[in-house]
């Protein structure tokens, strides 16, 4: 029931051309987490207490759009989890067991206030947010060594507000004790979130940051 520009709003859009720079192992989720989210754990399904605006697979956006006229049975949400969640993390695992990868980056996005669904409806975001579970993902100082990082040229940074970090980091990093953070840049910074529209010149400036990031933290940790 939804648009193709309301599945292009609750992307990351232009993130595989920010994130993606060289000395780093890129894996790049191909499917609208609208289908399935695989930042959630595969057994967090919300059609057991009503499917609504968060688990693995959702009814409603995070804005109050709803999804379905008809919502996916319990038998299509297992088949989506084994189609797409399933083998996105058996990918992203192999490539981490196969690589010598020093850290973990969870790269994101996020609108520049809080959509109505979250804790922070209406109220305005930091520029970027950095998540690591608490510090369960990573240590103190590799977290605010990438914060002091992006503060030197020129950013505001928070730490776990309004996003924690969620399945990825907490299967891939905090249970299996490799070091790695989730990174949101606040689309403001090179989108306009009414259009959608990517500003090319910002989004070319945020690549080169995390490309001297990923050195940072190569020569670092």
């Amino acid at each position: 029931m939804i648009s193709d520009r309301d599945i292009r709003t609750h992307a990351d859009l232009y993130t595989d051309q920010i994130y993606n720079v060289k000395n780093a192992h890129v894996l790049k989720a191909k499917i609208s987490r609208l289908v399935v989210d695989v930042n959630r754990a595969p057994d967090d399904i919300e059609l057991e207490c009503r499917l609504q605006v968060d688990g693995v697979v959702v009814r409603t956006t995070p804005d109050g759009k709803i999804i379905y006229k008809s919502p996916p049975d319990l038998n299509a949400i297992r088949e989506r989890i084994k189609k797409y969640h399933y083998t996105f993390h058996e990918e992203l695992e192999e490539k981490i067991e196969k690589t010598s990868a020093k850290f973990f980056i969870d790269a994101h996005s996020m609108w520049s206030s809080g959509p109505k669904s979250l804790k922070d409806a209406g109220e305005k975001r930091a520029e970027i947010c950095l998540g690591n579970r608490d510090y369960t993902s990573c240590t103190r100082s590799q977290t605010h060594f990438i914060k002091h990082f992006f503060e030197s040229h020129g950013f505001n940074v928070a730490i776990n507000k309004p996003y924690r970090g969620k399945f990825i980091l907490g299967y891939h990093c905090h249970r299996k004790k490799s070091p790695g953070i989730q990174i949101e840049f606040n689309r403001s910074l090179y989108l306009n979130e009414k259009t959608l529209a990517r500003n090319k010149a910002k989004v070319e400036q945020l690549n080169k940051l995390i490309e001297e990031l990923v050195e940072k933290i190569a020569d670092k940790f």
